[in-house]
């Protein structure tokens, strides 16, 4: 299987990516291709989508790269902080550039849609200093966002949308055992799969 996991975290040694490698050394143990995508990493930065005429626009080598990554995959992992209720402005630019018409979903005219990425799912981990069952409502926008209006628009099955919350809360160790039963989850969801 091969596993797509794209971080967003302006640290290198933060909770983002030690929830990424943890997840990524369960499912090289289980013999899968794993790729990792740090949207932080000079290779990966992107200027803002920017046209004057979409007919005119044309995508850049990293909108294509992050493309086939994608095409690629059979699981796309997406591991991020909560910030203002949704992910980091740096990942909503990577689902812009790479989450293409033609490439995701294609429109037809009255307004029909296809899934093209059928077959593919994903997993959504997350942490925030608030409580972490206040992100799994539906109704709030972390839940929306990539399980109805980006992966579920394209066909992509979310199977896990997990949140570790309290990692403000450092008095006694609270945030440090929050985000170790925290990894406990994710590495039992890397083996489920």
């Amino acid at each position: 299987m091969n596993i797509l996991i794209v971080t967003a975290h302006p640290s290198t040694k933060g909770h983002t990516h030690i929830i990424a490698n943890t997840y990524a050394k369960e499912k090289i143990a289980k013999n899968d291709n794993v790729k990792i995508v740090d949207l932080y990493a000079k290779e990966n930065r992107v200027e803002l989508l920017s046209f004057e005429n979409i007919k005119e626009f044309e995508q850049s080598d990293i909108q294509k790269k992050f493309q086939r990554d994608v095409a690629w995959a059979d699981e796309i992992v997406v591991v991020h902080p909560i910030w203002w209720g949704t992910p980091p402005s740096i990942m909503k630019s990577w689902t812009e550039l790479t989450f293409w018409s033609g490439f995701a979903y294609k429109y037809y005219q009255g307004g029909k849609t296809d899934k093209l990425l059928i077959g593919k799912t994903a997993k959504v981990f997350a942490t925030c200093g608030g409580p972490s069952w206040y992100y799994n409502l539906p109704i709030l926008p972390l839940y929306s966002f990539w399980k109805m209006s980006l992966f579920g628009f394209f066909g992509v099955k979310v199977t896990d949308l997990k949140v570790c919350g309290q990692l403000n809360r450092t008095k006694n160790g609270v945030a440090e055992r929050a985000f170790q039963k925290f990894l406990k989850k994710v590495v039992s969801s890397a083996r489920r799969s």
